[in-house]
């Protein structure tokens, strides 16, 4: 499926802000499953420095510098996606979840080592014992990986209000568990935290899920702003499986990814420091339609 991809975010402030540096997540990744057609980004005001890198994670990083006078701050990309997510292997032709952990501990050596980083506690992902009794009622002794995550998937669903507004990216992960309530970046981190409460590698993706254009559309929870989800290793044949808990799905045709990480804090779209500025508002409009 080929998409056309518009995002556009806007700070508006109450006083003059007379310099800022901002970092972006904004550049769609290529990867096995996604190709990246064309993508530009335009700002307002033009920045007097823009670099581009690529971070640990191998995501695409812009960085910007403003050095101008502003009361405001447009930033926009645009970009064409084709998104063609491998098929999942069955549930039940994944590895118990038990040998995956045993791989990913391998007593002291690790395989693969850029899935095992992913098994440890993050900024946003720290060890929440709750957690790990929420994933015990999936992972029981023996049962294939994907099938274990995949019902935990479900689960979370299940179990969870989306309620934006509910949480904050402040708000303890506890505390998220508890209330029971929160948006697309709370989901994925209860269920990275389930995994990795089992010894399992889970990674946070942001990304977007596609815009609803009639009534007779299913409508999808995240659309019309960035999404995320989850990534969990399934062993060295099925590799990386993407997993949706804030709409149950499997990550296909709907989905499209920009960056990963081991939880928000590595992938935040946007964030900066700016000089002046005193309050602000801002607002992200996005649309994910297919090309055609």
């Amino acid at each position: 499926m080929k998409y056309l991809l518009s995002h556009r975010t806007t700070y508006s402030y109450t006083s003059s802000v007379d310099s800022a540096h901002h970092i972006a997540h904004l550049r769609a990744r290529a990867f096995p499953g996604q190709t990246v057609e064309s993508i530009g980004i335009a700002t307002n005001p033009m920045p007097a420095m823009a670099v581009q890198h690529v971070d640990h994670f191998g995501n695409n990083v812009d960085i910007y510098r403003i050095d101008k006078p502003h009361t405001r701050f447009d930033i926009e990309v645009r970009a064409a996606v084709d998104v063609r997510f491998p098929e999942p292997p069955p549930f039940e032709s994944t590895p118990p979840w038990e040998a995956i952990r045993t791989a990913l501990d391998g007593k002291g050596f690790p395989a693969p080592i850029e899935a095992a980083e992913f098994v440890h506690d993050s900024p946003l992902v720290p060890e929440v014992e709750a957690l790990r009794a929420y994933g015990a009622q999936s992972f029981t002794p023996g049962r294939p990986i994907l099938a274990a995550a995949r019902e935990l998937t479900s689960r979370i669903k299940a179990d969870f209000e989306y309620h934006p507004g509910a949480t904050d990216i402040s708000t303890p992960l506890a505390e998220v568990f508890d209330g029971k309530a929160g948006v697309c970046q709370d989901f994925a981190h209860v269920q990275i935290a389930a995994l990795r409460a089992h010894g399992l590698a889970a990674g946070y993706v942001s990304g977007y899920i596609r815009t609803i254009r009639s009534k007779d559309e299913t409508a999808l929870r995240g659309a019309d702003a960035s999404h995320a989800w989850v990534a969990v290793w399934c062993g060295e044949q099925a590799g990386w499986v993407h997993l949706d808990p804030t709409n149950d799905l499997m990550v296909s045709e709907d989905h499209v990814a920009v960056a990963w990480g081991r939880d928000f804090s590595d992938v935040s779209p946007l964030r900066g420091v700016i000089l002046g500025g005193e309050s602000h508002s801002y607002g992200v409009a996005v649309t994910l339609v297919p090309a055609d």
